[in-house]
């Protein structure tokens, strides 16, 4: 890190605590270019962040910049819904034909609050019932933890009542048998499950086919709404996200992440089109026309199914890249793997739950994180949390960061000699 860089970390250790600590982790952006981010000292690495996913076509992607610039000449801002997002919804229907309405929102907050409301409504009923492996993203009720007889929940941070974490109950993640005591439990007060469909929580796991189908079948037998979590994963695993890539049919969906391009927030909820529903009439205001633009200039482009051709080519051969490295160097380095979400892990077991990855090896991540980072390789600063390819990551790029990663596994085989 150079000392322009030090010093702007230091302001914002005083200044602006968050981004002083976000910064540690990973860096204080200065700008960004395909792949690749620089610091304020012009330090370049190349990014497997991905903005937490969000930047699937990459940084200064020309049809997104084109759209930002579009939205600034129309002289457009907040307050009404722009005819664009009619655009959008043709979009979305087109790559989604299984779901309408569609509910664009300013947030994922809100299109959580929406889709969860309307599951309450629509069955008259409290319960939500949850995996452990779920994200928590904006949602206050999902920051609960597994607490005495299964299924019970209690706040996992300060500030959340104890009255709304009773709401929510955790199931351990891929235990059908588990999933089917809540529900006989609970199910006839269960107004909806909800399903991160690859656990992000623990970084990535795909779930069986059998777990998804207990679930799915549970769900509907108890009279509940399956609630499908795409904020990770929808638009970037597939053009039909996971309820395609893994033969997942919801009831409601969220949207998010990609859907923004990087660019700006914007969150959706979309029902099954065949259940004839309507969203209801406490809906969010509109979000703001910039982040309606770039949703439509990045689903303009993921029209073009070359690109998940692309992705899923340049997934393979990282995945391929890191096993190789971990025979190499006789390290218990794992990759999971979904199309262009990556998990990274130094642990002797597979990672199949929340037992398993609590005994991840944090303290070798940490300094393997360190060490990629002087290779110009920028990683996650916990293990597994998932990691991310760009449609503007090349072959040659992901052999860059391969051998950035061996250049640190290297280091670390030299300190531990010593």
């Amino acid at each position: 890190m150079g000392q322009r860089a030090e010093e702007l970390l230091a302001q914002a250790r005083r200044a602006a605590p968050l981004a002083g600590r976000r910064g540690e982790d990973s860096l204080l952006l200065a700008k960004a270019q395909g792949c690749r981010v620089f610091d304020a000292d012009n330090v370049v690495y190349l990014d497997l962040l991905g903005g937490a996913g969000t930047n699937l076509l990459g940084y200064g992607n020309q049809y997104l910049l084109d759209a930002v610039r579009r939205a600034s000449t129309l002289g457009l801002n907040a307050g009404f819904h722009a005819t664009a997002e009619l655009e959008l919804v043709d979009l979305l229907a087109e790559q989604l034909p299984g779901f309408s309405p569609w509910v664009i929102t300013p947030s994922e907050g809100e299109a959580w609050e929406l889709a969860l409301r309307w599951c309450r409504r629509d069955t008259g009923r409290r319960q939500v019932v949850v995996f452990d492996g779920n994200r928590r993203g904006a949602v206050e009720a999902f920051h609960v933890t597994a607490s005495g007889p299964l299924g019970i929940s209690q706040p996992l941070v300060a500030g959340i009542p104890a009255e709304v974490a009773r709401l929510v109950r955790v199931v351990p993640w891929g235990d059908a048998e588990a999933f089917a005591k809540v529900l006989a439990e609970v199910g006839g007060d269960t107004a909806a499950v909800v399903l991160d469909p690859i656990a992000a929580q623990f970084g990535l796991i795909r779930p069986s086919s059998e777990f998804l189908e207990a679930v799915s079948v549970g769900t509907r037998k108890a009279g509940a709404r399956l609630l499908l979590d795409e904020t990770l994963t929808g638009f970037r695993l597939a053009r039909g996200g996971a309820g395609e890539a893994l033969g997942i049919t919801a009831d409601v969906a969220v949207f998010g992440g990609v859907l923004g391009g990087g660019v700006s927030r914007v969150g959706a909820v979309a029902w099954a089109r065949d259940a004839g529903t309507a969203p209801g009439d406490e809906l969010p205001g509109p979000p703001p026309p910039i982040s309606i633009l770039a949703a439509v200039a990045t689903l303009s482009v993921l029209r073009n199914e070359a690109v998940y051709q692309r992705l899923e080519e340049r997934g393979a051969q990282l995945e391929a890249g890191v096993e190789a490295l971990a025979e190499r160097y006789s390290r218990p380095l794992r990759c999971a793997r979904v199309g262009s979400i990556f998990a990274f892990a130094f642990s002797r077991q597979p990672i199949i739950d929340g037992n398993s990855f609590a005994r991840v090896d944090q303290e070798t991540w940490g300094r393997f994180v360190r060490a990629c980072r002087e290779a110009g390789v920028l990683l996650p600063g916990r293990s597994p949390t998932a990691s991310f390819l760009s449609h503007a990551h090349g072959d040659k790029d992901v052999d860059q960061v391969v051998a950035g990663m061996e250049t640190a596994l290297k280091k670390m085989q030299k300190e531990d000699q010593r």
